[in-house]
């Protein structure tokens, strides 16, 4: 089973700024699909934003301030795809 992206911080393959800069790019901009992160990681924010509406169904009193929120634990137990051969790290 592939890494989710938590383990890869863990381990030290993904610094918290990219993180940061994926959840950045695509609450700027929701039409993001995906994201390269260090030219070796696809995450798709198509099933995170998926896993993300399934869990906040559970809460529906959350507010927009608890959207960052609700996207970065979306994202930190996101499995990423390996991308072969790595590409520029970029969002879009």
């Amino acid at each position: 089973m592939a890494p989710s992206i938590l383990d890869l911080l863990r381990r030290g393959d993904l610094l918290d700024g990219d993180i940061d800069a994926a959840v950045d790019a695509y609450l700027a901009d929701p039409s993001v699909r995906s994201c390269v992160l260090h030219a070796l990681y696809r995450i798709d924010f198509t099933e995170i934003a998926a896993a993300m509406h399934a869990s906040a169904s559970h809460f529906p009193y959350a507010g927009e301030r608890d959207s960052r929120q609700a996207l970065m634990c979306a994202l930190l137990l996101h499995r990423p795809r390996l991308v072969h051969p790595p590409v520029a790290a970029a969002c879009g």
